[in-house]
């Protein structure tokens, strides 16, 4: 019964609400503006994250393979980012396999470099041409995304005991992406939950429109009606970061087989990577 209260309380509370919603132009930028500084500093925190497998046969999913944790150091050059195996199903990954993962990622570094070197010959400018490549990047897909949707404010909402803006987007039927994030964009339409008080995504819940294809649809397609949800929570340095992200439906594996997903990956224990940052691998930073 208090329950009950509580809850007709605060639709009452709702409905009462006079204050005029924040101008969409004005808000759609600051949230704009948000995404895009999280984006850019995306490669500068390292983080966890478990994600579950999937076994499929041709008669659909028969259960999950478990569950594997990582930890991920990102870099502004995509090819010396680590993504360490830590966990399986609960259980630490021993000793030996992660001296065998250094070993296999300082002879990565060591290639990289090698290659690079022979191009710039400067290693700490060409650090910072491959860090203003990373921003370019990320600045340049979340404005694709942006330009692939359209959004309309649908009024204030209280998601997770925190108020918000809800947000409705679709796909632009005049947008032409031109980056991956935008053509997958393209297929969803949703409601966004938009903390207010800083204009920062807090939840995303979507469901495709169209087949979503992988690898040309030879790899796999998920079909029209496939559901999927964000999470984004602050993390240290004060920018928000995606915590978890779902994904549901059915479609087809390899052409012929069945696929039934219901998956999940989340990220946690985020820390920036400021200098000096040693990565668990010896002689590595």
């Amino acid at each position: 019964m208090v329950v009950l209260l509580g809850a007709v309380l605060l639709l009452l509370l709702h409905a009462q609400d006079a204050r005029p919603l924040p101008d969409s132009d004005t808000f759609y930028a600051a949230v704009r503006e948000n995404l895009a500084r999280a984006q850019q500093a995306s490669h500068q925190y390292a983080y966890k994250e478990r994600r579950t497998d999937v076994h499929t046969n041709p008669f659909g999913r028969i259960g999950t393979g478990g569950a594997r944790v990582f930890e991920v150091y990102p870099s502004a050059n995509p090819e010396l980012t680590y993504r360490r195996l830590v966990e399986r199903n609960g259980v630490p990954v021993g000793a030996e396999e992660l001296a065998e993962q250094d070993r296999a990622y300082r002879r990565q570094v060591a290639d990289v470099e090698r290659r690079a070197g022979r191009i710039t010959g400067d290693e700490r400018r060409r650090r910072a041409e491959e860090d203003a490549a990373a921003r370019e990047r990320a600045s340049a897909m979340i404005d694709d995304v942006v330009k692939t949707l359209q959004f309309s404010v649908e009024g204030r909402a209280i998601h997770n005991g925190e108020e918000a803006i809800a947000i409705a987007f679709a796909p632009n039927p005049q947008a032409r992406p031109k980056t991956r994030q935008g053509r997958l964009a393209q297929k969803f339409t949703g409601t966004m939950w938009v903390r207010e008080a800083d204009a920062e995504v807090m939840h995303l819940e979507a469901h495709a429109v169209d087949n979503i294809s992988f690898g040309l649809g030879i790899v796999a397609r998920l079909s029209k009606g496939t559901t999927a949800t964000l999470t984004r929570r602050p993390v240290p340095g004060g920018v928000w970061m995606p915590t978890k992200l779902t994904l549901s439906g059915r479609g087809r594996a390899a052409l012929f087989r069945r696929l039934v997903v219901d998956y999940s990956i989340e990220w946690f224990d985020y820390a920036r990577m400021d200098a000096p940052f040693t990565l668990p691998v010896s002689d590595s930073r």
